[in-house]
C-alpha cells in the first residue's frame, strides 16, 4: 500500500468514526453531512471523493460493524458450539439494548443502507461458516449437515430479530434473541455431543 493509499484509508475511516459520534450523540436524522465533514476536520467533497452519498457511507459503516463481529465470535470461548452460540446471542443483544435509543436508529440506518440482509459470502456469514465447521471439527456441530447452510440459518435469525428491534419499539430484543439462541443451538448440536452431556 502507497502513502497515498494510507492517506486515503485513513480520511476514509475518519470519515466514519466522525459519523459514528455524530449519530450517537445527536442521532442519524439530526446529524448532517456538514456536520460530520466539520467533525472529520475535511472538506464537503472530500467527502463525496470517498462516498457517492450518504447511503454509501452507511453501507461502508454497516459492512465495517459486521467484519468486526469476527472477533466477537470468536474470542476466546472453550464452550461448545451451541454453547456459545446462545452466549454470543446474549452478548449481542445486551450490547446493543444498553446502547441507548440513538443507536437504536443508528441499526435501521444501517440495516436500511444494506437492504435488510446479509449475503453468502459477506463477512458476518463467512464468520459463522467458520464458527460451524470449527463445531464440525471438535465433534459438536451435527457433522451431517451442512455448514454453509447453518449459516445461512443463523445470519438470517440473527438479522431477522435485529430488524424487529430496530423497527418494533415493543420487540424485546434480549428475551427474543435467546429463545431464538437456543433454537439454533438444539439445530446444530451433534447427536453425540447430546448424548455426552446427558451422562
Amino acid at each position: 500500500m502507497t502513502r497515498a493509499d494510507r492517506r486515503k484509508r485513513e480520511v476514509r475511516e475518519r470519515i466514519i468514526e466522525s459519523a459514528v459520534e455524530l449519530f450517537l450523540h445527536q442521532g442519524v436524522t439530526g446529524t448532517t453531512i456538514e456536520d460530520i465533514c466539520e467533525r472529520a476536520d475535511v472538506a464537503n467533497r472530500t467527502f463525496f471523493n470517498h462516498f457517492a452519498t450518504r447511503q454509501d457511507m452507511m453501507q461502508a459503516l454497516a459492512e465495517q460493524r459486521l467484519a468486526g463481529l469476527h472477533e466477537v465470535v470468536f474470542e476466546g470461548s472453550t464452550a461448545t458450539t451451541s454453547t456459545h452460540l446462545v452466549s454470543l446471542f446474549d452478548k449481542i443483544a445486551e450490547t446493543m439494548v444498553s446502547s441507548g435509543g440513538n443507536y437504536r436508529e443508528l441499526v435501521g440506518a444501517m440495516i436500511n443502507a444494506t437492504g435488510y440482509g446479509v449475503a453468502r459470502g459477506s463477512s458476518l456469514h463467512t464468520t459463522f461458516v467458520e464458527l460451524m465447521k470449527t463445531g464440525v471439527a471438535r465433534g459438536d456441530v451435527a457433522a451431517g449437515q451442512d455448514p454453509q447452510i447453518l449459516a445461512d440459518i443463523i445470519v438470517g435469525t440473527l438479522s431477522g430479530a435485529i430488524v424487529n428491534w430496530a423497527t418494533d419499539q415493543t420487540y424485546s430484543l434480549a428475551s427474543n434473541m435467546h429463545d431464538l439462541a437456543v433454537t439454533l443451538a438444539h439445530l446444530v448440536t451433534a447427536p453425540t455431543s447430546t448424548a455426552r452431556r446427558r451422562k
